[in-house]
């Protein structure tokens, strides 16, 4: 399921269900052990739970995972455990309708469904009512959910319009037919989002025998991670999972062993599509087994960009313009995968005989030292990433558990730490042989060694991990309350010498972490006419080499810093973003400083850039939302073509970036670029005296000799347009339309206009109409809702709405969005809608402002606009004072179907 943004406040009673479980004894939670922070407790019941207390988050998360997905299926049941995730978002007996609670209760919830496992999760600000809800909510739709048929009816097309949109992928639609030939038995050959027929023809009392066999307390994990109260977590999911039997029947082992693969494989697929793609696939292990760690590492080895062996023959030689690899994290016996992206003008056949023939020397090439220090670094600077950001950490424990148990994931890091050459050496050898890989054709052989994989028992799991302990517990950051007070009292602002401002938000982050954003404004229309595509190539290349690193020292450095740095340049700005560590920070910075300063722009990785931009665009070519959201933009603005605010059709693209020349991108590194104007924001435990001597260094004395003057966009009004795109062979369909009006954020207008449009498309599912229409009540898009651009520097403005459809459902979905728009602006909205999405809405931006990219972007906001920090709670006010009347009034002032433009790009001569 995708990921879904759900927003507002609880504000109905819970008595019922409170009520039953307050009848039932409570039970005390059982401590097992405590593995680096992660505590393990377990009930009577079988249910597993496990903590993660995080103070300095402002948020929490909630996340139960259960240990079935598609691997679980059997004939006739394929997307059986994927629909009963999209099920579980319906109604339960006790609470009732679960969306529309959880868009009342606001915060980021989702659901998800994998090979292995399914999981449900919610982030919401930290609070013991948020805490009770989520546990009360998910121990009750363990058990009691209703998976009406009435329900299924409506969902199955949903879930329909979601694989639709997957079909028009041609590198995954490749991936899945690979691993599908790859696997003769197991159901890791099998999509999870499963078969269309099957979904479409599955009873709701077969989803219910599926949902009742494993939708049980010992067979779930809950994991509650954050900020939050322990003892009352602990006493929430004794009091409601507690109060939950455990079940009388047993849950019977898969047994399916996918046999030695024994000759080389090949798929061609042939459908519509605007790229070309290569894909290899090797049998490999499950988590648990050692050898995953390096092969891991092997594949890192072989793609990572600039020092991989595959990427050296194939992207150096620009045979090829991008590669990737990865490997699932699975309980039985996994596989790596690489993927290969062709340009246009080369021979896919001839490619893919060289690709073969360089997959072929992996189990022979003698490996280095170098290598594996290389590969390791970048896979710890992930690991340690993830672990220090403890939301996420949670929720991707998901994969970890559903690979047998939550310490493997430390063991996998243990393994990775420890791994040697000859590691890499011996499992190139043992898995990368031609027999036991589908690319190609098969080819009959005598004598062949084939690879089987070893089998991981539950016992076997058990052993490895319930003696491990795992590192010491790291020191625990600081409380950082969410608010604007809070973060007033922690910013420390200073000026350098050429003028650029920054922020220091004083802060602790798990790890140590440090996180930096910085804003560079440059020249002026008239110098940047042309120059758009020019300054995009430029930021990707700013890595690629200086005067004093090569580009595999850069990253290098880099990934054993576990540092990164990334760039983008838009219109008549620089970004970049910095994420790095306390101790590291200083020399981070002076290796962004050399970029800055010193890069040199190789031709060679000019050529590769423009290269995998434009594969890229490629195959956007005839893809419905690439072609829709380009379209719409070029409908609703008529800018002359050398200018930044022009949006170029994805030929033109193509077309430019061809033309970019060497000399053009050092000409406009060193005349255009530079920061005398700029702003950041950094946010870390750091001291202020420092910092600033750090950013001095960095920025002080970088200076762009073209003169700066801010753009401004023009504003054309837009008019009634509705304009079809044939895609053809696409399975998925794409509506989007605009309506230009004039306001910028000061217009005493803005605040009506904010729920306006979280009343008519981007709050929740279920309290906003256009989404409630189409998704819900219609089951005719798998997504659907509304947005505004509305600026704070001009008043050129517009509102969107957008679907995903069937493109046999064109014409429903047409006159459902329009009516619902028509029916907003004629007759309004009622109290009851503001007063729902008013409360979802507060907390979605309570959510918002425990993410340090919100503190950092409000921070740049002010030190760039002048826009005072304490505008994100007067905004608040001016909303929480708002009445119905005042709402209506605003939206019938802006917007108008006379004047909507509208762009629908799909197959519509599908039948």
């Amino acid at each position: 399921m995708k990921k879904l943004l759900l927003s507002g406040v609880l504000c109905c009673s819970l008595l019922s269900l409170s009520s039953v479980y307050a009848q039932k004894k409570s039970e005390t939670p059982k401590y097992i052990t405590n593995v680096e922070g992660v505590k393990e407790y377990s009930l009577n019941n079988g249910l597993k739970i496990l903590l993660i207390p995080d103070a300095s988050q402002s948020n929490m998360v909630v996340n139960i995972v259960y240990n079935v997905g598609s691997r679980n299926e059997g004939y006739g049941e394929k997307g059986m455990a994927h629909l009963l995730e999209h099920m579980l978002f319906k109604s339960t007996k006790n609470l009732g309708d679960i969306k529309k609670m959880l868009s009342d209760k606001g915060g980021n919830a989702n659901g998800t469904t994998w090979l292995d496992r399914t999981n449900y999760y919610e982030v919401f600000p930290s609070n013991d009512e948020n805490l009770k809800w989520s546990i009360e909510m998910e121990a009750d739709r363990m058990i009691n959910a209703t998976i009406l048929q009435t329900d299924l009816d409506k969902e199955f097309s949903v879930v329909r319009n979601e694989f639709e949109i997957g079909e028009n992928d041609p590198d995954r639609i490749l991936q899945e037919r690979i691993v599908s030939a790859a696997y003769l038995w197991h159901n890791y050959g099998r999509s999870t989002i499963g078969s269309k027929e099957d979904i479409e023809r599955v009873k709701a009392n077969t989803l219910r025998t599926f949902y009742e066999k494993y939708y049980q307390p010992d067979n779930a994990t809950l994991i509650i991670a954050g900020k939050f109260d322990e003892q009352k977590a602990l006493q929430y999911a004794g009091q409601y999972f507690g109060a939950i039997p455990k079940p009388k029947r047993l849950l019977d082992k898969t047994y399916t062993i996918e046999p030695a693969q024994d000759g080389e494989k090949f798929v061609e697929l042939k459908r519509a599509g605007d790229s070309k793609n290569i894909g290899a696939l090797y049998h490999t292990v499950s988590y648990a087994d050692k050898d995953y760690a390096a092969v891991d590492a092997l594949g890192e080895i072989l793609t990572a960009d600039p020092s991989g062996y595959l990427y050296k023959s194939m992207i150096e030689t620009q045979k090829a313009s991008n590669i990737y690899f990865w490997q699932p994290t699975t309980r039985d016996a996994s596989y790596i995968y690489f993927g290969v992206s062709v340009p246009n003008d080369k021979d896919v056949k001839a490619v893919n005989e060289t690709f073969r023939a360089e997959l072929d020397k992996i189990a022979t090439t003698q490996y280095t030292d170098q290598d594996v220090s290389r590969a390791k670094a970048k896979l710890i600077k992930s690991i340690d990433a993830e672990k220090n950001n403890t939301i996420s950490f949670a929720i991707n424990l998901t994969e970890i558990i559903g690979s047998g148990d939550y310490r493997l994931g430390f063991l996998y890091r243990d393994a990775v730490e420890k791994l040697t050459k000859e590691d890499i050496q011996r499992v190139a050898e043992k898995y990368f042989r031609s027999n036991n890989r589908t690319v190609g054709i098969f080819i009959p052989s005598k004598d062949e060694v084939r690879v089987k994989p070893a089998e991981f028992t539950d016992e076997q799991i058990v052993s490895l991990t319930k003696e491990y302990k795992g590192k010491a517990v790291e020191k625990e950051a600081a409380p950082f309350e969410a608010s604007i007070k809070n973060l007033k009292q922690n910013l420390v602002e200073g000026k350098l010498t050429n003028g650029a401002k920054y922020g220091l938000i004083k802060k602790e982050i798990k790890g140590g972490k440090v996180q930096a954003s910085f804003k560079f404004p440059v020249s002026n229309e008239k110098e940047l006419a042309g120059k758009t595509d020019t300054g995009g190539i430029l930021a990707q290349l700013l890595k690629t080499g200086t005067k004093t690193r090569t580009k595999e020292q850069i990253q290098d450095r880099l990934d054993e810093l576990k540092s990164s740095i990334n760039f983008n340049f838009s219109r008549q700005t620089l970004s970049i973003n910095i994420s790095t560590y306390k101790e590291s920070f200083k020399e981070v910075m002076g290796i962004l400083g050399d970029l800055l300063t010193n890069s040199t722009f190789p031709q060679n990785e000019l050529t590769k850039t423009i290269n995998e931009y434009n594969t890229y665009l490629e195959s956007s070519l005839n893809d419905p939302q690439a072609v829709a959201f380009t379209e719409i933009v070029r409908q609703t603005t008529k800018y002359p073509k050398d200018s930044f605010f022009y949006t170029q059709t994805i030929p033109e693209q193509i077309d430019a970036f061809k033309k970019v020349k060497q000399s053009e991108i050092v000409d406009f590194y060193q005349n255009i670029l530079g920061g005398n104007n700029g702003v950041g924001s950094v946010v870390g435990d750091l001291d202020p005296k420092s910092t600033a001597e750090i950013l001095e260094n960095t920025f002080g004395k970088w200076n762009s000799k073209s003169k700066y003057e801010i753009a401004f966009p023009t504003y054309f009004e837009t008019t009634k347009l509705d304009k079809e795109i044939i895609t053809p062979d696409k399975e998925n369909a794409v509506a989007v339309g605009r309506i230009s009006f004039k306001m910028d954020r000061k217009n005493p207008d803005y605040p009506a206009f904010v729920m306006a449009n979280e009343m008519l498309g981007s709050g929740g599912f279920l309290s906003a109409r256009i989404p409630m229409r189409l998704r819900e009540k219609e089951g005719i898009s798998y997504g659907a809702g509304s947005f505004t651009d509305v600026p704070i520097n001009n008043d050129t403005a517009s509102w969107s709405y957008y679907a995903f459809l069937n493109p046999t459902k064109k014409n429903a979905v047409e006159a459902a969005a329009k009516e619902e728009i028509a029916k907003a602006i004629k007759d309004g909205f009622t109290a009851e809608e503001l007063k729902t999405n008013l409360k979802s809405w507060q907390n979605e931006r309570k959510t918002r402002l425990g993410i340090d990219n919100t503190l950092m972007d409000l921070v740049n906001t002010n030190l760039q606009y002048g826009v005072p920090l304490e505008d994100y709670d007067a905004l608040e006010e001016k909303v929480k004072a708002l009445k119905v009347e005042e709402v209506n009034a605003v939206l019938k002032k802006y917007l108008s179907l006379d004047k909507m433009s509208s762009i629908y790009a799909g197959d519509f001569n599908k039948k």
